[in-house]
């Protein structure tokens, strides 16, 4: 037995170099180890960190302990305090690789409060053991420089041994929720540096504490990925079985789905029927990527626009707003399907709809058009019986040539531009509230049908002075 402590004695500081190196090689490869978690990557690379902060301190403390002069005299005596403060914190890195696991493997959403516990109890300790560096409360430095325990010497153990049993009776606790690979050397690890720290207090000269919780921390790393190994080949298997299962389920359902295809068609051609007129549904349908343009040489165009909605809406919620234009512009394209007017879209609060969609020049669209207006007011009348804003609305109508057609590939609609377009929207926004506002072109081919007011005057951006009239 005592050649065998003189061998290790001898060769220690070879020892805590090799195991040290190992040690700090195991920091550097933790960094680049993606399939741990990022917690108990930091975990280990601050256990093996501070375990050859640990063994550092050690070694050059038994290195350089006989060594005479000031300069090393104060070495020594800062490797020792070292040598106590890097147990302790190897202690906390282990705790914090701890809760880890008990996150995950253990399926804890808390850490278990008594390795809180653990911790609260080595941080008293480290500030002990700076109190102690300038108090001899631990130990002390007799006038040749030689270490000496002091009588309170056995409170170091009392700050560094509960810890480990607080940690050792929580992982039997939960012992059976660890995969087998980890199990036993979690236990290693406390038990090991346990035994050694009791050991070294009958055995002069052999840092047993440092190499052991060296050892364990390799021992820890090793097994760690072993374990993680284990786990990603399990769910590789996994991965193999529910492919397996997901082909299976795709071939049952091929079939379902080319029945729920063919519905789906249907519903499309409905949907662009809603969002189109039939003709250009029926051409687009055909061919997706054909381009949909019309010429139409007297089309009417018509604007509405709620009077003052931006501070309506900004004393209604969100849901409310919503709600209230769903219901406007319900009642709006109820009226223009029943009247066979073609609604080209909503913009905001703004209804935009058209007529004499046709090649043929002579057409009653503009009659139509002003028909539909009248309605639109009527509709909101109704509206605000029931409405607890009263809302007016104002309305421009135009006719002339325009273009229409299908614009873009994705989220396309049936829209019209041109010139005619420009100056119906120029109506309704110099309008009046629940009036109606149309172009000289528009009144020429309604002034026999409805009545109007004397023609105003007005400037037109873009279009300089035109001549206007409101419905009467």
């Amino acid at each position: 037995m005592q050649y065998i402590l003189g061998f290790i004695r001898y060769f220690q500081t070879d020892f805590m170099l090799f195991f040290q190196g190992i040690c700090l090689i195991i920091a550097f490869l933790s960094l680049f180890t993606k399939s741990l978690s990022p917690r108990r990557r930091t975990a280990i690379i601050l256990l093996e960190l501070y375990a050859a902060m640990y063994l550092a301190a050690s070694r050059f403390y038994y290195m350089y302990m006989s060594v005479p002069g000031e300069y090393f005299w104060n070495c020594i005596r800062a490797a020792k305090f070292l040598d106590y403060f890097f147990s302790l914190t190897t202690l906390l890195c282990f705790n914090l690789y701890l809760k880890d696991l008990f996150r995950n493997e253990g399926g804890l959403k808390k850490s278990p409060k008594a390795i809180y516990a653990s911790d609260i109890i080595l941080i008293a300790g480290a500030v002990v053991l700076a109190v102690s560096q300038f108090t001899d409360f631990y130990y002390f430095w007799d006038a040749n420089n030689v270490y000496t325990h002091s009588q309170f010497f056995f409170v170091h153990y009392i700050f560094a041994v509960p810890p480990l049993f607080i940690d050792f009776f929580c992982v039997l606790r939960h012992y059976r929720k660890f995969e087998k690979e980890i199990r036993v050397p979690l236990l290693l690890f406390i038990i090991v540096p346990m035994v050694m720290s009791a050991f070294q207090l009958f055995t002069h000269g052999i840092a047993c504490a440092a190499l052991s919780t060296a050892g364990m921390d390799i021992v820890i790393y090793i097994f760690t990925i072993l374990d993680t190994n284990k786990k990603v080949e399990r769910a590789h298997k996994l991965e193999i079985e529910l492919m397996a299962k997901y082909q299976k389920e795709l071939e049952e359902t091929v079939q379902l789905r080319t029945a729920e295809l063919r519905d789906a068609n249907e519903k499309v051609e409905h949907l662009l029927l809603n969002i189109l007129p039939e003709s250009v549904a029926r051409e687009l349908t055909e061919d997706p990527n054909k381009t949909i343009s019309q010429r139409y040489p007297n089309a009417t165009v018509i604007f509405t626009d709620i009077v003052g909605f931006t501070k309506i809406s900004g004393s209604m919620s969100a849901d409310e707003t919503v709600r209230m234009l769903n219901r406007m512009m319900t009642l709006f394209d109820d009226r223009a399907k029943r009247e066979g007017i073609e609604k080209i879209k909503t913009i905001g609060d703004a209804y935009m709809a058209a007529t004499g969609l046709t090649e043929n020049e002579d057409n009653d669209g503009a009659e139509r058009m002003i028909r539909f207006a009248q309605g639109l007011l009527e509709d909101i009348a109704e509206f605000n019986k029931t409405s607890p804003i009263e809302f007016k609305i104002r309305i421009g109508i135009n006719s002339g040539e325009l273009v229409a057609g299908v614009i873009g590939k994705i989220k396309f609609i049936y829209d019209v531009w041109g010139d005619t377009v420009n100056v119906a929207s120029r109506m309704e926004s110099t309008g009046t509230g629940m009036r109606i506002h149309v172009s000289e072109t528009t009144y020429e081919q309604t002034k026999d049908i409805f009545a109007y007011t004397d023609k105003v005057k007005l400037d037109v951006k873009g279009k300089g002075e035109m001549m206007t009239y409101y419905l009467l």
